[in-house]
């Protein structure tokens, strides 16, 4: 019997451990695209466009993401719209995050030299050349570390995914300790598990980026 719940206690952490890394590069993927149309929206040249994405933004920011999520889930099919729980915590996780990732986008693009966006525009480039050209591979050099941080956040944000059933890294972690009754060691997994896929795969990817990106516009500039 013991041997039993030790077997089910590991496969319970091992599906966790998946799930929370197919929710994790779900949402982030969600959070990268939308953070960039957002935070482009933010400095767009069209009004409309930054009312939106500021209401976007500020939406939620200001709202709790489990609230959020709740609302995918079980608001959402009052109106007669009925979203699987993995649709919700992929797109839910991503875009609560990319209203973070699009105040990163919109710092890291006001924090160049003015003279790149003058030196441009005396080029007579349009100013969608003029961000896929000179302002975004200079802008994402200057985000990665924020991004970093905000890809441990959506690590961290999809043990939320426990309250619309999917059990994840947290939920099985105590679906374990419920079942062997030792709360000291599987939590204590838990918390070695997170550590371990933040910084020993999220950091080192993030690092790496910086280092490839870094180089790569050095080749540039020398050319």
């Amino acid at each position: 019997m013991n041997e039993f719940i030790v077997g089910f206690s590991v496969a319970a952490l091992a599906k966790g451990v998946v799930n929370t890394v197919i929710i994790t590069l779900g949402s982030s993927l969600v959070m990268t695209v939308l953070s960039l149309l957002v935070g482009l929206a933010r400095v767009s040249p069209r009004w409309p466009l930054r009312w939106i994405s500021v209401a976007y933004i500020e939406f939620f920011r200001g709202t709790s993401l489990l609230v959020q999520v709740y609302w995918w889930f079980f608001v959402l099919p009052v109106f007669g719209l009925s979203l699987s729980p993995w649709f919700v915590a992929v797109l839910g996780i991503g875009m609560n995050a990319s209203a973070y990732g699009a105040e990163v986008v919109r710092a890291a693009i006001q924090s160049l030299d003015r003279g790149q966006f003058e030196a441009s525009t005396a080029l007579n480039f349009t100013r969608l050349t003029m961000m896929r050209r000179i302002v975004l591979p200079q802008a994402v050099r200057a985000m990665l570390p924020s991004w970093g941080n905000l890809l441990i956040e959506v690590l961290k944000g999809t043990s939320l995914a426990f309250f619309i059933t999917i059990t994840e890294f947290t939920a099985a972690s105590k679906l374990a300790a419920d079942a062997t009754g030792n709360y000291l060691l599987f939590f204590a997994v838990a918390l070695g598990g997170y550590y371990v896929i933040a910084r020993a795969l999220i950091t080192p990817f993030v690092r790496w980026l910086e280092r490839s990106l870094s180089a790569g516009f050095v080749r540039e500039a020398l050319a």
